[in-house]
């Protein structure tokens, strides 16, 4: 019988979802050996061995269980109530999420600061948000496109005695780019429409607009 020469590993060659792979000895009798592989392999098969001075570091990418991320928010909108116009709002959003591959999820705090004819209004909300990824965050990827969706309520102080109840809801798409396969921080960007309800004396308004977002994210 020829010798068999079985994997070890698998290394990345321009691929952004291929990375090393380990196996388990179970029994050994001359040349020939009983293994578990992480991996696929194919009955006849030849493989190369690895060593892992010329591999490099043997931990493999980072996990991407769980996350936590900060968005910078930018929106356009506008309030059906009467004499409005457009508002630029600038905002700030913290996330720590769960990733489960195909969908990711997880609570959500949110701050806005205006500063409008010298008044600064404050708003703090709280809620929850969910991603489905088009391709399944693992490690090895590198360009992840999706849609994503939360809604938040809170509280709006105006700064002049003013304050009500919101309720937000927000949808879009997003991209996550991850600068190396191995990599366990992702930039993120999101671009969607959102629809805030703002509960006034007497009844309600509406402000709906264009949303966009930019921001980093750790997974672990």
């Amino acid at each position: 019988m020829r010798h068999l020469l079985l994997i070890i590993t698998m290394m990345t060659l321009g691929s952004a979802s291929a990375y090393a792979q380990k196996i388990k000895v179970r029994k050994v009798k001359g040349n020939t050996a009983i293994i578990e592989s992480t991996s696929p392999l194919a009955p006849g098969a030849v493989y190369d061995l690895i060593s892992e001075d010329q591999l490099g570091d043997d931990s493999g990418p980072a996990t991407r269980k769980n996350f936590v991320g900060l968005n910078l928010i930018f929106g356009n909108t506008k309030s059906d109530a009467p004499n409005s116009t457009n508002e630029t709002t600038m905002s700030l959003m913290a996330r720590y999420g769960w990733n489960m591959g195909t969908f990711e999820l997880g609570p959500l705090v949110q701050m806005t600061m205006a500063h409008v004819s010298d008044v600064t209004s404050t708003t703090w909300r709280v809620g929850g948000f969910a991603d489905y990824n088009f391709t399944p965050n693992t490690p090895g990827e590198a360009f992840i496109f999706g849609l994503t969706g939360w809604g938040a309520f809170g509280n709006e102080d105006r700064g002049n005695g003013a304050k009500f109840d919101i309720v937000d809801i927000f949808g879009g798409g997003f991209v996550k780019w991850y600068p190396t396969t191995s990599s366990s921080a992702c930039f993120r960007i999101d671009f969607g429409y959102q629809y805030e309800r703002q509960t006034v004396a007497g009844g309600y308004y509406s402000d709906t607009g264009i949303t966009g977002s930019a921001g980093i994210f750790a997974y672990f």
